[in-house]
């Protein structure tokens, strides 16, 4: 009996090991495909403090990340050519083109990604104009894409 419990004791701890495993392990989806964007949203950091923070929801660029690493940028009558490259959850695009002043060249991390949604976050150290007074801010700015899926 005592033997009898051990093993399935034994059983137990492993069965608990195997669904406790994190699914950080799973391969992210591939970013492949074309995407418009939803809503843009944008907040300027300086000394940790919020200066300066905004939703776009107007944002309408539409970016195709096509195989081969190829990337393609269209926003308001205006197009750029680029690479990018997946690594797990981060995305390298570079590309001359930039949208509320950010520079699209960069890192971006994936928050979230399905069939028809795709979530993009960056930071930027830098020094940026703030539109309304045109006074320059040195800071950090921190933006989340929202993009759907198009055909």
């Amino acid at each position: 009996m005592k033997r009898k419990f051990s093993t399935y004791l034994f059983l137990g701890m492993l069965l608990s090991a195997v669904c406790a495993c994190d699914d950080d392990d799973e391969e992210t989806r591939s970013v492949q495909g074309r995407w418009q964007g939803t809503l843009l949203e944008v907040k300027l950091e300086a000394f940790g403090v919020t200066v300066r923070s905004e939703e776009d929801d107007t944002f309408d660029a539409v970016i195709e990340f096509k195989s081969g690493g190829e990337v393609t940028i269209e926003d308001e009558g205006q197009s750029a050519t680029g690479t990018w490259k997946q690594s797990g959850n981060t995305i390298t695009i570079t590309a001359d083109f930039s949208i509320e002043g950010i520079d699209l060249s960069g890192d971006y991390t994936i928050e979230e990604i399905s069939e028809t949604k795709l979530e993009l976050y960056t930071e930027r150290n830098g020094t940026y104009e703030d539109p309304d007074s045109g006074t320059e801010i040195e800071g950090t700015i921190k933006a989340t894409l929202y993009f759907n899926a198009l055909p």
